[in-house]
């Protein structure tokens, strides 16, 4: 027995002493499976500054002011205007609206200076002194942009050869407040065309689509991914045939003349309706009136059901720009549109003004949209080689060897809107004339366009 608890005493010794340091080690290493693991807290914000941090600004000019925000950890983030309260120091000079847009007004000083202020709602962290705006008033000059810029694009108007070639045509360039300098162009014995003359704008009518969506969002912050790919022409709604020469939504024998009616009509695709979905062009560029036509169809229910006799003055009302009549010939939301100069020159002047919220979208979500040349995967493009980008609804004029980086929609017919990259002028060149299809006449004035804007900035004639 005595041998008999030895032997059972030494394993437990032994065993005690071999435990001892596993288990000291184990403390030592952190080890064990009590322990546990916490997230360290998400940075917090620390403070807020908005930018620019000057600007100047003419008389009615706007700028669109970001705030950004900086975190515990270092980094920054652009907060969205929705979660920031604006305030200017002097409102009757500089007014800012709830997406920190600031607005000259039009009587405003000269040499003026006013501060623009931010709040993030949440945090309610403020900008000081050097993390807010201060915006001057640019002091006057002696004229609109120089004592000779309306001669000079006067004279462009009726002698270079890129504008005598698109004759007879009404020119008009403004801001934000009203036309600026008029004209017509016509040559010996022909029939001048005014700002009051109406005729079919064509694909023009697509940035009046794309104006009507993004006010009807809120502003471009607000445009939903879906809503991009229409207006950007790359969802992939590409079987709508599209004439400029006749009706692409000819009327039905009985019920409404709608948007909706059009999207039932056969495609010249065998198989294919105006509403088909094509997988093979979603996410490429493809100059096709299906795009907005389907985005209307899904999207737009308050118009998707009018009578093309309708639509004009729902669309006018959701613009809400006084001074517009918009005639819709056929429900085509991408070429239907009737009108002037004389109604399209206010939406022009609210875009500059920031009045409508296209200002903020223009350029935006652009996608190369040449099918001639490197560097581009567009399918189809009216633009053929010139190198412009498409954003919502409008053109980007940013070709590297011609381009000024106008915003603008030419019509097939030659009926020419634009906005300047600055966004403070704004133009029209509105004519009619029977083209070559699609947006050829349209291109042939945006090179009259382009020597009316060089003579405006310099003031001397191209």
């Amino acid at each position: 027995m005595p041998h008999s608890e030895t032997w059972i005493l030494r394993p437990r010794w032994l065993r005690a002493g071999l435990l001892l340091p596993l288990v000291l080690a184990l403390c030592a290493c952190g080890g064990g499976g009590g322990g546990s693991t916490q997230s360290p807290p998400p940075p917090s914000l620390t403070s807020i500054a908005l930018s620019p941090a000057t600007v100047t600004l003419a008389p009615g000019e706007s700028a669109s002011l970001t705030v950004t925000g900086t975190y515990s950890d270092g980094s920054t983030q652009t907060l969205a205007a929705s979660g920031e309260t604006f305030t200017s120091s002097d409102n009757a000079t500089v007014s800012v609206s709830a997406s920190g847009v600031a607005t000259a007004a039009s009587g405003a000083a000269g040499g003026a200076t006013v501060t623009i202020t931010a709040r993030d709602t949440a945090s309610g962290l403020t900008t000081g002194a050097g993390s807010s705006t201060v915006v001057t008033i640019a002091a006057a000059n002696d004229g609109p942009p120089t004592a000779s810029s309306i001669a000079a694009v006067t004279q462009t108007a009726q002698q270079n050869a890129d504008c005598t070639a698109v004759q007879p045509f009404y020119w008009e360039i403004g801001n934000g407040d009203a036309a600026l300098a008029s004209g017509s162009s016509t040559q010996a014995g022909g029939t001048a065309v005014t700002a009051s003359t109406r005729m079919p704008i064509a694909s023009a009518s697509k940035w009046v689509y794309g104006m009507y969506v993004v006010q009807q969002r809120g502003g471009a912050a607000n445009l939903t991914a879906d809503d991009i790919k229409f207006l950007n022409f790359t969802s992939g709604y590409t079987y709508m045939d599209t004439s400029t020469t006749s009706a692409t939504c000819t009327a039905p024998p009985s019920g409404p003349n709608s948007i909706n009616y059009c999207l039932t009509l056969p495609s010249s695709t065998p198989g294919k309706t105006y509403s088909s979905h094509d997988p093979a062009t979603d996410g490429l560029f493809y100059y096709n009136s299906g795009h907005e036509e389907n985005h209307a169809g899904q999207f737009q229910p308050e118009i998707n059901a009018l009578d093309a006799s309708d639509l004009g003055a729902a669309i006018v009302a959701g613009l809400g720009v006084s001074g517009v009549t918009l005639d819709y010939n056929q429900p085509l939301l991408a070429g239907g549109i009737n009108a002037s100069a004389n109604d399209y020159a206010p939406l022009l002047r609210a875009i500059v003004g920031g009045r409508l919220a296209m200002r903020d979208a223009l350029g935006t979500h652009a996608v190369c949209a040449w099918s001639i040349g490197p560097g581009c995967d567009a399918v189809q493009s009216p633009a053929v080689s010139v190198q412009w980008h498409y954003s919502i609804a409008h053109w980007v004029e940013d070709d590297p060897s011609t381009g000024d980086g106008t915003f603008s929609s030419p019509g097939a017919f030659g009926f020419y809107p634009w906005v300047d990259a600055d966004k403070q002028y704004y133009g029209v060149i509105a004519r009619f004339a029977r083209g070559n299809g699609q947006i050829q006449e349209g291109l042939a004035s945006s090179r009259c366009g382009r020597q009316l804007r060089a003579a405006w900035r310099t003031g001397v004639a191209q």
